[in-house]
């Protein structure tokens, strides 16, 4: 009896066979698009869960800013020990810190090595997070100052091995370092990541820093009571904090964060490794599941306008006996059937597009059906559940009818169904609108942000980087050398990126109370970074080399001018580094930070100690760029042949800025594209049906004197209705979702008007072209065939 159900089942798709292919390529699209949004999301939800300590894992994070105004959160800490902190709160297991070293260069007999992450930390970091060694140490892998621990790809890196306990290799200029002990790399879903661990233990200098510095996580024991714990440890740090930072005036706190809210719930950037963000997790899921509804509704729009044309065979299969439960059971039985077909396309391409998503959303993504239970489970019941809603609708309805007024004809004139489809044709162009108007709005943000004038110059200003304690102490003879080269203008050096965060400092007015102690972020450059950048002086002076050895110089932009709140503060004297500095020149605001933030207070120092050299800044003026980096990248080899210097561009570096929303408007660019496709396609077979119902009438106006184009303009004015009611419904859900979007911007556009329209209009022509084909078609057909075919 089933497999006698199930060649009807297939027999009747194929009778129809447009439809059919619309139904199951409209279903299969939102599937695959479920499919790949759910895997996205099971990803990221998934960060640092490996860890077996995880459920019991913190980490703290500081409050801080000036008495009055909302506190910030920072990621770092200052240096807590088992001695000065956890011995005091007897929850704690254990207290372990970080200190980001960057990436540093290695040397393994005669080959040199670039670019390897270091992270220093205490020597029980491997008591809180979860390490499996490979080989070395297997219980104590820190118990060696000197010992490093790597992980696997950096052994088969600079070894080739991953059996490298005990090689040695050099590093810092040519110290001789070991390894204790070789660990399996990270999983992807880790906030944090390196290639080589060093302790402490062998660093004393890196674990004395007196100011913020230390990312810290703290594993609390079991079986205590969280919450009263988790108010001692905030208490605790913020006393500590305040005991420090309280007599120069500031505010502080603090919060601790479960290790698993770290990737997606920060409010704070992170250093170590790029977060996500939980509202573009909501946004994703959203744009999925509404992929998924509009082929839905295309599904049970053609499912009732297909069986409505068939009330008749309804009709004679109840007057025979048929009872309504087992019509409603057949109903359903089709449905589902085409929804596990439209599951098995799905699948597939699900399985094509994986690696474009993957790329898209810069994250390595797989599909494992058997072991990921949200797949192997959620698939089967997501495609029984869109067959059974996408057809219980239709199933209720066509069969509620006795069989004498179904086959007499004597029905309602709307029966219900006309009713639904408008509403769910509305809903679809609404979606439309909404998506099309919000991919405009955002890349017209993203224009904005990656167009607008930053206040400095970005164009053709390169920055080189990875350099060696060599060349940065021939700095001075290198900047002569480069100068030298006709299409380098200016040369300069600064330990921060242009367009980059700062370092924190604090100073206050010489004189005044040390509660008027003020925070800024703060520039370390060297003579020539003003003009290199030009960036414009408002007034006084930059730095001169004459002051590089000894410079008690600083300089402001206006918002730190502001931020200080005096009316003349060229040549006051101020109290920095426990010393006399004086303001020597104020600059004009520029965005060193993205769009999304104002500008900041900042100040420059100028710094004699070549150790604070991490990129050197040339402007210059060339139409060969690839002639010039061999020229610069010779310049630096003939100091130090051995170093693999790297460079970059800043205009680049300000526009990567924006990655992550260029990412979303991308997605959302194509959900809206396919959004449209599918109500296109339901669009034109509800014409076709609309059509075909309407024969006889056409054929009875054109004889009684209806035009082509008035025939055409009656069948097409229902659907315009339908478009401008969805227009005038998605236009103040559209502004309201992206005027929301637009605040987490301190520097955004303002909504004009176009971006609807422009979506509406498409929206309307789209509409146009598909709806005017059918009818245009049914207008030139003779009158005379009209009237037979009824």
């Amino acid at each position: 009896m089933l497999w006698y159900k199930l060649k009807l089942s297939f027999r009747s798709l194929a009778k129809d066979k447009l439809n059919s292919i619309i139904n199951i390529f409209g279903l299969a699209v939102g599937m695959a698009a479920v499919i790949l949004i759910s895997i996205y999301v099971q990803h990221e939800l998934s960060y640092d869960k490996f860890n077996t300590k995880q459920e019991r894992i913190y980490k703290l994070i500081s409050l801080l800013n000036e008495t009055g105004e909302e506190l910030t959160p920072y990621e770092i800490c200052l240096r807590l020990t088992n001695e000065n902190f956890a011995s005091q709160i007897p929850e704690i297991e254990e207290i372990t810190q970080l200190y980001n070293g960057y990436t540093q260069n290695a040397k393994v007999g005669d080959k040199n090595f670039t670019q390897i992450r270091c992270i220093y930390v205490d020597t029980n970091f491997h008591k809180v997070f979860s390490l499996k060694p490979i080989s070395g140490q297997s219980t104590n892998l820190f118990s060696k100052p000197n010992g490093f621990v790597i992980n696997a790809t950096t052994a088969l890196k600079l070894f080739g091995t991953t059996n490298a306990e005990g090689k040695e290799f050099e590093m810092f200029g040519g110290n001789l370092c070991t390894v204790s002990a070789v660990v399996e790399d990270l999983p992807l879903t880790s906030s944090y990541d390196f290639d080589m661990l060093l302790p402490f233990s062998g660093f004393p200098r890196k674990a004395g820093y007196q100011s913020l510095e230390y990312f810290t996580y703290i594993l609390v024991k079991q079986g205590i009571d969280r919450n009263s714990t988790i108010k001692k440890i905030e208490d605790k740090y913020t006393k500590m904090l305040d005991d420090r930072l309280g007599e120069y005036g500031m505010k502080t706190g603090s919060y601790l964060q479960k290790l698993s809210d770290i990737h997606l719930r920060s409010n704070y950037q992170q250093i170590l490794k790029p977060g996500g963000n939980i509202n573009t997790i909501y946004i994703h899921i959203l744009l999925a599941f509404l992929i998924l509804i509009i082929a839905m509704i295309n599904f049970i729009n053609i499912i009732t306008v297909q069986y409505d044309g068939k009330l008749n065979q309804i009709g004679i299969k109840k007057a025979i006996g048929a009872e309504r439960i087992d019509l409603i059971k057949d109903f359903l039985g089709r449905t589902t059937l085409m929804s596990v077909i439209a599951l098995l396309f799905g699948v597939i391409l699900a399985e094509i597009l994986m690696p474009f998503f993957g790329s898209l959303m810069n994250r390595e993504l797989a599909i494992d059906y058997l072991s990921n239970p949200l797949l192997f489970i959620g698939l089967p019941v997501m495609a029984l559940f869109v067959g059974l809603i996408s057809g219980l609708y239709p199933a209720i309805t066509i069969t509620r009818y006795t069989p004498a007024s179904i086959i007499k004809g004597k029905l309602p004139g709307n029966h219900g169904t006309n009713l639904l489809s408008r509403i769910l044709v509305i809903f679809q162009f609404s979606a439309s609108i909404i998506l099309i108007s919000a991919v405009i709005i955002s890349q017209q943000q993203i224009d904005y942000m990656k167009n607008a004038d930053l206040g400095f110059d970005t164009e053709q200003v390169i920055a080189i980087n990875n350099l060696s304690q060599i060349q940065t102490q021939a700095y001075s003879s290198i900047k002569q050398e480069l100068l030298k080269i006709p299409q380098i203008s200016f040369v300069s050096a600064s330990l921060h990126l242009p367009g980059g965060g700062g370092s924190g400092q604090i100073f206050r007015l010489y004189g005044t109370d040390i509660k008027n102690t003020k925070d800024y972020n703060e520039y370390r450059v060297r003579p020539g970074y003003f003009k290199t950048l030009g960036i414009q002086f408002v007034e006084g002076n930059t730095f001169t080399e004459s002051q590089v050895e000894n410079c008690k110089g600083i300089i402001l932009n206006e918002a730190a001018v502001k931020y200080l709140n005096v009316d003349d503060p060229l040549g006051r004297i101020v109290w920095f580094h426990e010393d006399k500095y004086e303001i020597q020149g104020i600059v004009k605001d520029f965005h060193y930070a993205s769009l999304q933030e104002k500008i900041a207070p900042l100040m420059f120092t100028c710094f004699s100690d070549n150790r604070n050299i991490q990129f050197v800044l040339l402007k210059v003026k060339t139409n060969n760029m690839t002639d010039l980096l061999g020229k610069i990248k010779d310049t630096f080899k003939k100091v130090d042949p051995e170093r693999v210097n790297y460079h970059m561009f800043i205009d680049d570096v300000c526009r990567d800025r924006y990655q992550t929303e260029e990412r979303s408007q991308i997605l959302t660019g194509y959900s809206s594209a396919l959004s449209i496709i599918l109500a296109l396609l339901g669009l034109y077979s509800l014409t076709l049906f609309m059509v075909q119902k309407r024969t006889k009438e056409i054929g009875i106006r054109k004889v009684t004197g209806a035009s082509i184009s008035q025939i055409s303009l009656l069948l097409f004015s229902n659907f315009l209705k339908w478009i401008a009611i969805a227009f005038m419904i998605s236009i103040p859900v559209s502004y309201y979702i992206m005027q929301h979007w637009l605040e987490q911007f301190a520097y955004h556009i303002t909504i004009g008007p176009l971006p609807f329209v422009f979506a509406g209009l498409l929206t309307a022509i789209f509409a146009l072209l598909v709806v005017g084909g059918q009818t245009w078609k049914a207008a030139n057909q003779n009158p005379v065939d009209s009237l037979r075919s009824e």
